[in-house]
């Protein structure tokens, strides 16, 4: 039997242990690793909301919550008891929420709904219990979230990276200006044709 003695014990590790990965959260990510971390495991989904995926959470959230409310329906809205199931009842800790509601609501033992097949009270205590185990899944996969961030569109035929590194436009492929290229050798003794001055206009031819 799971004393209050006990169970409050239990409280306090569970507790422990989640600051400690948050921890280790926030010196691999910073405080906002650390913040998802934390709240992936008061609120399914909420983690991922933090991290930026909050399409990712509100489909999480609805989906555990909808599998959670089916469980509580069939089990008459009791909490799991460490009587009715001594693998179950952990199952609750996988999720704030489910933690909190499972300790407010009725400490009676769970019984089957009398509208009910009795087949059915297995599978709605299965149900409330892998809400939170899940919930433990979602709790990793936060872990390894990077956040969103935006970034600033790029030139047009500007690769990622340094844009000094880019040669210039004129460059040739040998590195050097298109304008700097050496024309062709000019003997010695010879002047450059491209350098000479023009010549002079003929004199007009006298008349007769």
């Amino acid at each position: 039997m799971m004393t209050p003695f006990w169970e409050f014990r239990l409280q306090i590790v569970l507790g422990c242990l989640l600051f400690l990965v948050a921890g280790f959260a926030v010196r691999a990510g910073g405080i906002r690793a650390g913040v998802a971390f934390l709240a992936a495991w008061l609120f399914p989904g909420a983690g991922h909301v933090v991290a930026g995926k909050w399409k990712k959470g509100l489909f999480c959230f609805c989906l555990l919550g909808l599998l959670y409310a089916i469980g509580m329906w069939i089990t008459g809205f009791h909490a799991v008891t460490f009587e009715d199931n001594q693998f179950y009842y952990f199952g609750k800790y996988g999720s704030g929420i489910t933690l909190l509601l499972a300790q407010a609501g009725s400490a009676e033992k769970a019984v089957p709904r009398l509208d009910l097949h009795p087949s059915w009270f297995d599978p709605g205590l299965l149900y409330v219990c892998v809400t939170g185990l899940l919930n433990l899944v979602l709790m990793l996969n936060v872990l390894e979230l990077k956040p969103a961030t935006s970034s600033a569109p790029r030139e047009a035929g500007v690769p990622e990276g340094n844009p000094s590194s880019m040669p210039p436009e004129s460059a040739t492929p040998t590195g050097k200006p298109s304008s700097a290229l050496p024309g062709p050798a000019v003997p010695e003794g010879r002047p450059d044709p491209d350098l000479a001055p023009p010549p002079a206009p003929a004199a007009p031819e006298a008349a007769a």
